[in-house]
């Protein structure tokens, strides 16, 4: 799967943002948060099924005494909150076509093969947990690359704002 982020924008950014007004730079921030939002719901479910398959091959391999189900709770926890700075809260909803991200994720381990799991090989979760790493690192990627757009129209938005206040 390649995530082209050109296609899931549709108002991109002047390569000059001097030229936009302020309330243009706000539209494109607020659709460039839009995008981001539907990555990071996309992320969050991949690395939930990445980190149940990790967990059920790390219970495999280590043969101690507590069960999937045991373990669960703190491998989904670890991955709650990503480093750097918080960002504006998203909205909660995710865009429509966000789940579209999701079918590599489908292809990979479908959803009904979460109640399998013990029955699958070690071969099948080793092949699903790669496809799921892979798609998990490109949704990343295609965020992070989001995140330094933003991160230029919000540097613009705060430079005119204090211009606007006298700081």
């Amino acid at each position: 799967m390649h995530i082209d982020l050109d296609e899931l924008i549709t108002t991109p950014a002047p390569a000059d943002l001097t030229g936009c007004s302020l309330a243009e730079l706000r539209s494109i921030r607020d659709q460039y948060q839009d995008v981001e939002n539907g990555l990071s719901y996309a992320r969050r479910i991949v690395q939930g099924r990445l980190d149940t398959v990790s967990v059920e091959l790390e219970r495999r391999r280590d043969g101690g005494p507590d069960g999937l189900l045991q373990r669960l709770p703190d491998a989904l926890a670890a991955h709650s909150r990503g480093a750097g700075l918080p960002r504006p809260r998203p909205d909660l909803e995710p865009p429509a076509w966000a789940d579209g991200l999701l079918a590599g994720a489908d292809q990979a381990l479908p959803p009904t093969s979460f109640a399998r799991l013990p029955d699958l090989t070690d071969d099948d979760l080793d092949t699903a947990a790669a496809a799921l790493g892979g798609l998990e690192r490109e949704l990343s990627a295609a965020r992070n690359e989001l995140h330094r757009t933003i991160d230029r129209v919000q540097d613009e938005v705060y430079a005119r704002e204090a211009v606007a206040l006298g700081l």
